[in-house]
């Protein structure tokens, strides 16, 4: 295969996708709008659930295509609040998950989100004014000052999800057949 749709049409993670898949050879990344249940996955089943939907929902529509589905969502450790990214990536018989470094968000933006189920992006746009923040810097990016951005995360995800397919040899018993993915217990 020598495309990959991707369940986005968020520009910053089609831009970390298009990095990374490069490694594959893969310049072809067609981008899909998918609808996912969740706007704002909390914890990482709701994550990995999302980052499926949009792989399989994608692939759908481009069926002789890899399908990559990239996530963001909160995770909760302790007293500290996590915001990251999961990808999953197929090619219609295997898959494989990868996740981005996940980074500390202040404690009174993670309470917002838990206990009041605000979406980071509306929080992020409210702080900072910027309307595109979830597709251009994102969080990270109005956190770090610019030094990482949103794109950086989803290329993190991706490259994390696509190492196997780098080394098959290596990792001929660590991908999975699709049918887990299909029976809602991917891991």
């Amino acid at each position: 295969m020598e495309c990959c749709v991707i369940g986005s049409l968020n520009e910053a993670k089609i831009r970390g996708a298009r990095r990374a898949l490069s490694l594959l050879g893969i310049s072809d990344l067609r981008p899909v709008e998918v609808a996912t249940a969740n706007p704002q996955p909390v914890g990482l089943d709701e994550i990995i659930d999302g980052a499926v939907t949009r792989a399989l929902k994608a692939r759908e529509k481009y069926p002789k295509c890899y399908g990559l589905g990239v996530e963001a969502g909160i995770i909760i450790v302790g007293d500290y609040y996590f915001s990251g990214q999961i990808a999953v990536f197929t090619n219609g018989e295997k898959y494989s998950i990868g996740t981005s470094m996940f980074f500390p968000l202040p404690k009174s933006i993670g309470e917002k989100i838990i206990g009041k189920g605000v979406e980071l992006k509306v929080l992020m746009i409210k702080e900072t004014g910027i309307e595109d923040i979830a597709s251009s810097i994102g969080a990270i990016g109005h956190y770090t000052q610019g030094f990482i951005t949103r794109t950086d995360l989803s290329y993190q995800a991706v490259l994390s999800a696509i190492i196997p397919w780098l080394n098959p040899e290596e990792y001929k018993n660590t991908l999975q057949p699709l049918s887990k993915l299909l029976t809602g217990k991917p891991l």
